[in-house]
């Protein structure tokens, strides 16, 4: 039987054991000695290795002079290592941070995989009485060993001074090389740069690399830099919810978006982004205001470097006339010294040096600071600033949190992003702090100050809201601020309130009614989210006054087998009698296409990795479903006419589980474990053959003579009838206490030798039988009794 192997109430895997009628019992040496590594030392795995290396199979009374003690305990069905002498064990790190186990990896990679994604999105405007032209969206990945490449297009309008253009337009193609055991990616092709600190974003092309001990980060359409600007590169919905509360929803085009400006809290408040984009691509960009400039773990470092011609271009096929540059960064966390972090921006136009570190103070205080250099050829020489201070205060399970910054940027401060030095804000000061008064309470107070340049006026804005938690489901803010913006003719300057109540009762469901004086805005807004099942629907809709303007939104969408489809309406009037003057309603269809060592697929989109899961010729016409639960219809994928099931929601470089199912199998029929443990790599597929040639199971009643079963007894199953090129395992066999036994993973068509086990180690002959060639499953061997060798 196979058992478990423990140590101090650990397990260390599984292995083979034999357990004999006198109750001693026999180890696997190899896979004793293979277990063992994390327990023992060098030396003693050296002299445990000489030690059994000459025997396959071991008792307890073969580890003498090892340093090595075992027992079997029946009740837990486990072998026990009771002792290993101090001097021979291995040292362990008893704060280790958790890691993957990959030594339960059941299915590797496909050799070759690759995917595409189709979407297509078509708008009517009602009042014109036509379509648009539909946006298709086409992107993909091929993988080849550790080799990617990857890419995404887009088939649209594009409008122009010179006149409107439908056309194909190039977004990214790019090879991605990864050595996860070195933390490092490689790229050529167009870049996406990494940036820190005061570094800028600028669109490369040519060749990089990013050494990131964390997580590899993935390519995304939206690109969050430095907490202050958002770079779409398609026409994208963007929601703002700072603590769990929908603070605003935009629709904006192609572009790079600052938001600076947004209101952030300290400590426990975080801010989540949420981007749609047109090809129905979900990105989310999460993070919490309690920043670290060096954000690494101690002793961890981290660099990146980027070298190509420039583009300036948003939304559109990058064009690659702007200077060749160089962008990179270095940042290392010490154990017992501030961390620092460098970096450098280079081209024929300007020249960015960088720089940061950090120091943590007693109290629960951190300082930081940055700063830049920088040379442009149009605007001369700059530089740039900033400090900050934060202060966490733990109060008995409360906590509060303090911040202050202040930022300096010279007139003439270039960056890559900025060749002319245009620079309308010479100094901001902000301070943020939240007080939690109880775990339903929590108040934070903000301030910020902008000082103006070159004719701009200075503005400032403060201002405090208070959450304040009903129940689990219902929560309650409101809000005061008072603003003064840099021009007498901005909208949106002096006092202001705003109110608001949102309901949610689950993850999915959420529910929100709010008013703000500032904007004259009344809202009221639902939306369920779908999952990623078969079958499964999500909607939502908003109902907003504003000045008089009023607008209504609504949404549905629904997950299919090999598509995802959804439609969306809205209208708007310029005022509440005038509600409904507009009128367009959008309806999108996507669809992937999956390939992977052989297997083909039809699914949902498909964003990192996927496997594709098909049954074996001998299940027929019978489906194959990817997912939790195939009675209660919880399931990813199912294989069908259109080829195999595809579970499209895997991610890069996490060590997860992949369960299966087959729809109505045959009675006896094995399918295996039921589940995949699988560790992909980026953008990675995997191929799935669920059944097997030995797909037969037998039963039956083992006696010595009528009325008298074998009971409690083991041994072994062999294959009688070998063809060339097999070499089976044997098949452990054992009867229960009235002698029923059972037997899987049989060829049909087969004759097979049962042997027990006897006293002192010994083989006995059992029984021959043979599994018939057209059996759906399930043998039923009736009652069988041991017969003499053939």
């Amino acid at each position: 039987m196979t058992v478990p192997l423990t140590f101090l109430n650990r397990s260390l895997g599984e292995i083979p054991m034999r357990l004999t009628a006198d109750d001693r019992f026999l180890l696997e040496s190899e896979a004793f000695v293979r277990l063992m590594k994390p327990v023992l030392n060098d030396a003693a795995q050296i002299e445990l290795s000489t030690k059994l290396q000459p025997l396959p199979q071991f008792g307890p009374d073969d580890l003498a002079q090892t340093g090595v003690e075992l027992t079997y305990d029946p009740s837990t069905l486990a072998v026990v290592v009771v002792e290993v002498e101090p001097e021979r064990r291995a040292v362990q790190n008893l704060f280790a941070p958790p890691q993957d186990d990959e030594n339960d990896i059941t299915l590797q990679l496909a050799k070759f995989s690759s995917y595409i994604n189709f979407s297509a999105t078509e708008t009517y405007i009602w009042e014109e009485s036509k379509a648009q032209r539909p946006t298709i969206n086409i992107d993909g990945a091929v993988r080849v060993g550790n080799f990617v490449f990857e890419g995404d297009m887009q088939l649209g309008e594009r409008f122009g001074i010179s006149g409107d253009e439908y056309k194909l337009t190039r977004n990214y193609a790019r090879f991605v090389y990864d050595e996860p055991e070195k933390y490092r990616r490689w790229f050529a092709g167009d870049l996406d740069p990494e940036i820190r600190g005061q570094q800028s974003f600028v669109s490369m092309g040519g060749a990089g690399v990013l050494r990131q001990k964390r997580r590899f980060n993935t390519f995304r359409s939206a690109v969050l830099q430095s907490d202050r600007q958002l770079i779409l590169q398609r026409e994208s919905t963007v929601r703002f919810l700072r603590n769990g509360a929908l603070y605003r929803e935009l629709r904006l085009q192609p572009g790079r978006y600052d938001f600076s400006s947004l209101p952030l809290i300290a400590g426990s408040n975080d801010v989540d982004i949420q981007v749609t984009d047109t090809s129905g691509a979900v990105q989310n960009l999460s993070y919490q205001q309690y920043l670290d400039p060096i954000d690494l773990d101690p002793g961890d470092y981290e660099y990146g470097a980027f070298l190509g011609p420039t583009s300036s271009r948003f939304g559109r096929a990058p064009d690659y006339k702007g200077p060749v540059a160089f962008s990179g960064f270095f940042r290392k966390a010490f154990l017992n010294r501030p961390a620092i972090g460098v970096g450098l921006q280079a081209s024929k136009n300007v020249q960015t040096l960088t720089g940061q570190t950090q120091f943590i103070l007693p109290n629960g205080g951190r300082l930081l600071m940055d700063g830049a250099a920088s040379n442009s050829k149009r605007a001369g020489q700059g530089f740039a600033g900033g400090i900050s201070y934060e202060h966490l205060i733990d109060r008995s399970g409360l906590s509060d949190s303090l911040t202050l910054r202040a930022d300096y940027v010279s007139p003439r401060f270039a960056t890559l992003g900025n060749l002319d030095g245009i620079n309308t804000t010479s100094v901001s000061l902000s301070a943020q702090y939240s007080r939690q008064f109880d775990l339903r309470f929590l108040t934070s107070t903000t301030a910020t100050y902008l000082k103006g340049r070159n004719g701009l006026n200075d503005s400032y804005r403060i201002g405090t809201t208070g959450y304040y938690r009903l129940n689990r489901e219902w929560t309650f803010r409101a809000g005061v601020d008072y603003a003064k913006y840099p021009s007498a003719a901005s909208r949106g300057g002096g006092f202001s309130v705003s109110i608001g109540i949102s309901f949610q009762p689950d993850y999915r469901r959420r529910a929100e009614a709010r008013y703000e004086s500032r904007d004259d805005l009344q809202e009221l807004s639902y939306n369920q989210s779908g999952l990623n099942q078969l079958n499964s629907v999500g909607f939502g809709g908003l109902l907003a006054r504003q000045d008089g303007n009023a607008r209504a939104q609504g949404y549905a969408a629904y997950s299919a087998n090999r598509f995802d489809a959804s439609i969306s309406h809205a209208s708007f009037g310029p005022s509440i009698s005038d509600f409904g003057a507009v009128n367009a309603t959008s309806v999108r269809f996507g669809t992937t296409l999956a390939f992977a060592d052989g297997m083909f697929g039809v699914g949902r989109r498909i964003n990192d990795s996927f496997m594709l899961l098909k049954g074996h010729e001998n299940l027929g016409k019978r489906s194959v479903v990817a997912g939790q639960s195939l009675a209660q219809n919880n399931y990813i994928g199912k294989s069908g006419a259109l080829g195999a099931a595809v579970n499209n929601f895997l991610g890069s470089y996490t060590t997860q589980s992949v369960q299966y199912d087959v729809e109505d199998p045959p009675t006896g029929y094995d399918i295996g474990p039921g589940v995949f443990r699988v560790r992909p790599a980026y953008k990675s597929g995997f191929a799935a053959r669920i059944g097997t040639d030995a797909f037969a199971s037998a039963t039956g009643t083992l006696e010595l003579a009528a009325g008298k079963p074998v009971s409690l007894i083991g041994g072994r199953v062999t294959l009688l009838d070998l063809k060339e090129g097999e070499n089976p395992q044997p098949i452990p066999f054992f009867t229960n206490s009235i002698g029923r036994f059972a037997i899987a993973n049989l060829l049909p068509g087969r004759r097979y030798l049962v042997e027990t086990y006897g006293p002192n180690g010994t083989i006995n002959h059992g029984f021959e039988f043979a599994v018939p060639s057209d059996t759906a499953g399930l043998v039923d061997l009736g009652f069988v009794r041991p017969t003499a060798p053939k």
